[in-house]
């Protein structure tokens, strides 16, 4: 399953509400009914009780009370003759002689019913009707259904008011404390969020549940087993470059004083051999530039120059190539802004891709470079007509030794380039076109915003 935990949780718990209400809100609504009924039978059955009581010691035809009590009880009676919102009642002797009656148009319908719970039907009316007969008398106690219903609902709706209340209560309650106990892990969310992709700094969180402590551990943990690998694979690199600069010197002067010796019949092999050794050469250096930037040691420092004057020294060490591979250099600049970037390491990058377009062009063909201003960037644009790179290389040609076998390059001339860009938070855009390649290197106008964080130091 995919998503977020926090609202899988909230899910959960909405669901298992949800059922429970399903299942309790019957039950609940059958229980209520249940009881309202009966404490509303009762009622019928203790106010007849009540009047059968009071009849009793009373004696209606000579009017005298047997206590003051009972005549009030009367008087009470009388008054609530016309009241059809409360319990009417009918008294009667068991010889069918009328006593008391507070519904005179159904004294006969109330009369006519038989001892103890039954529903009558009169005019369209239903009553809840309850019969008392004892001491010679019969007494009739009922009450419209009607009303009965009203009752009902207001009884279940001052019940229902405070039940919802309460489950929307909780509701509200368990997706603050979740929002509150997955706090931890949003933080810990965000600081992984903050990690770029060269950054492997430990994560600190302070006050956090053993649990996510135990993550944070372990994340370091690997993280300080890749910087220590990462950290063995630079110390590799530098170590394996010089070292093999110094054979590779006494090779090349040992080559260059054999040459000298035989004068205009130099033998082909020792200028290929001679030439192999350039190459060897050329690739230490950049395995070393590699390692280099790997571990951040920029030689250069920022300084405010302009994107002229960085191009310009980009292609100072290329004059004699431009010369040896007859290339025409189109360049044109449409940027004035100060660029405060490191300067040898910006003309580095460019370098490389401006050395690969003079290498895998012919003769007479052109290398293009044009340098425009965004809102936030300063972008150099190379292009060239050499055909441009296999379709199946192109998604990885800045990743080192990816390259052409038979163009005769190494493949780590664009993996510095990408490192230097990536130092720099640019970016770097290489596609084909119809008639060769084409390198956008897009970078800051300023490098003081780089952040430390990012780099694996």
């Amino acid at each position: 399953m995919k998503g977020s935990l926090r609202n899988k949780l909230l899910i959960s718990v909405l669901l298992v509400t949800g059922i429970l209400c399903l299942a309790i809100g019957p039950f609940m609504y059958h229980t209520i009914k249940s009881d309202v009924k009966e404490i509303l039978d009762d009622r019928l059955a203790a106010s007849a009780k009540m009047l059968s009581h009071i009849v009793h010691q009373y004696d209606v035809k000579n009017e005298k009370p047997s206590s003051s009590l009972t005549n009030e009880l009367i008087q009470q009676i009388e008054q609530n003759k016309d009241n059809t919102e409360v319990i009417v009642c009918n008294v009667t002797r068991i010889d069918g002689e009328l006593i008391i009656s507070t519904e005179d148009g159904n004294q006969d319908v109330l009369t006519s019913v038989k001892d103890g719970y039954s529903f009558i039907r009169d005019n369209g009316t239903i009553w809840r009707v309850f019969k008392l007969t004892e001491h010679g008398i019969s007494v009739t106690t009922a009450e419209k259904l009607d009303k009965r219903r009203q009752l009902f609902n207001i009884v279940l709706i001052g019940v229902l008011i405070p039940w919802i209340l309460a489950v929307l209560t909780l509701i509200i309650s368990l997706y603050f404390i979740i929002q509150r106990v997955f706090k931890p892990m949003t933080q810990l969310q965000d600081h992984f969020d903050k990690h770029t992709g060269n950054s492997l700094t430990p994560i600190e969180i302070e006050d956090v549940p053993s649990e996510v402590k135990g993550v944070i551990a372990g994340f370091n943990a690997l993280l300080a087993r890749v910087k220590a690998v990462l950290e063995s694979e630079r110390r590799f690199t530098a170590d394996a470059a010089h070292e093999l600069r110094t054979p590779l010197a006494g090779i090349t002067t040992q080559l260059q004083v054999a040459m000298l010796k035989q004068g205009e019949t130099v033998d082909n092999n020792l200028k290929q051999a001679n030439l192999a050794v350039k190459q060897l050469t050329e690739l230490l250096d950049q395995l070393l530039m590699l390692a280099r930037l790997d571990a951040e040691q920029m030689a250069s420092i920022t300084v405010s120059s302009s994107a002229s004057d960085i191009t310009a020294k980009a292609l100072m060490p290329l004059q004699g190539m431009i010369q040896e591979n007859q290339i025409q250099i189109h360049k044109i600049i449409h940027s004035e802004q100060d660029l405060l970037l490191p300067q040898e390491l910006v003309a580095v990058a460019i370098r490389n891709v401006i050395k690969n377009a003079i290498q895998f062009s012919s003769a007479e063909q052109s290398v293009s470079i044009l340098v425009t201003e965004q809102p936030d960037f300063v972008t150099w644009q190379i292009t060239d007509e050499a055909g441009g790179i296999n379709p199946d290389l192109l998604p990885n040609v800045t990743n080192r030794f990816v390259h052409d076998k038979k163009k005769g390059n190494f493949g780590l001339g664009l993996s510095i380039t990408k490192a230097v860009i990536d130092i720099l938070n640019g970016k770097l855009t290489i596609n084909n076109t119809k008639a060769g390649l084409r390198v956008d290197i897009s970078l800051p106008y300023s490098s003081h915003e780089l952040n430390s964080e990012q780099t694996l130091n």
